[in-house]
């Protein structure tokens, strides 16, 4: 029973960094479609921070995913539906 245990958390943990890519490469979508890139950078600040920026503020917060995607999906008056939150947010962390 252990080594199912085992072999199901190890599963997991390989799935995690290929989700988070393709997400990821789905935000990158996101932000261009979405004009995100009006007001933000990649690597500088304009109206609004950088994306490296952000992600520095944000790495090894937890519950940062879940922070960025309430603020992304209520950002400009709710616009953006909550898949495409979460890619632009897990496309904004990668950074």
């Amino acid at each position: 029973m252990r080594q199912i245990a085992v072999i199901a958390v190890v599963a997991g943990l390989a799935w995690t960094p290929l989700s988070q890519a393709q997400d990821a490469k789905a935000g990158e979508g996101v932000v261009k479609s979405s004009g995100c890139l009006k007001c933000h950078s990649v690597s500088a600040d304009k109206d609004g921070p950088s994306y490296k920026s952000v992600a520095a503020k944000y790495k090894g917060q937890a519950d940062a995913q879940a922070k960025l995607v309430k603020f992304v999906s209520s950002h400009h008056g709710g616009t953006k539906p909550k898949e495409a939150a979460k890619d632009a947010v897990a496309f904004v962390l990668s950074r």
